[in-house]
């Protein structure tokens, strides 16, 4: 069975049989609306011949699979560490404390307190009289003066006898009290090796009463 409708507004004829529908255009409506020419559109409408399809057609539609190719992932962003660069020399450098600086005058006793200050931070040995060994208090004067051609004994209690006795030391000069030597270094100061578990150092002098003996 066919079924023809005519739609006016859009001007179409529509056919339909067994669930299958077709469409055939005419001119439009709206050209001549207005003039009262749309009845001849109507009539042009209704002569347009109906199109049939039979009941047993069938309509097949092909269809390709559709391959989809995934976007390829983003490469991991790899992140590289940079090395902080120093900025001076001077902090990369480890600084070693420095030993005091003693400006010599030339004389011998000068002389004698500048070798000693290159001997502060050996460790005290009893009976030690070389860098080697160590030192204790009357070692290190000897050692000292032994490097000017000076030769003095490894005892405290006989140093007092070994030159002669001054009133005001000037650097070089041995500090001398029972028991213990230490050599004058200036400005109150001395350079001793004086017991167990002490280096020699450069410290002020701590000896009360020191007789002051000059050895050349």
């Amino acid at each position: 069975m066919t079924v023809t409708r005519t739609a006016a507004r859009s001007g179409a004829l529509i056919a339909a049989s067994s669930g299958l529908l077709a469409t055939a255009f005419a001119p439009s409506a709206h050209a001549v609306m207005g003039d009262g020419s749309n009845r001849l559109a109507n009539k042009e409408l209704a002569a347009a011949p109906a199109v049939q399809v039979a009941t047993d057609a069938k309509l097949n539609i092909e269809s390709k699979p559709v391959k989809v190719t995934p976007a390829p992932e983003p490469e991991p962003v790899v992140e590289t560490e940079t090395e902080p660069e120093a900025t001076t020399q001077a902090v990369a450098e480890k600084v070693e404390p420095a030993t005091p600086d003693y400006a010599s005058d030339g004389s011998i006793g000068a002389q004698a307190v500048a070798i000693a200050m290159q001997y502060i931070g050996i460790a005290y040995t009893y009976g030690g009289e070389s860098p080697g060994s160590g030192f204790d208090c009357s070692g290190l004067i000897k050692y000292v003066y032994a490097q000017l051609g000076v030769d003095l004994p490894h005892s405290s209690s006989s140093m007092v006898a070994a030159g002669y006795q001054v009133a005001s030391p000037i650097p070089g000069d041995i500090v001398w009290t029972q028991g213990h030597v230490s050599l004058y270094a200036g400005d109150g100061m001395v350079v001793e090796a004086a017991n167990y578990g002490t280096p020699v150092r450069h410290t002020a002098q701590w000896q009360d009463y020191a007789v002051y003996i000059r050895p050349y």
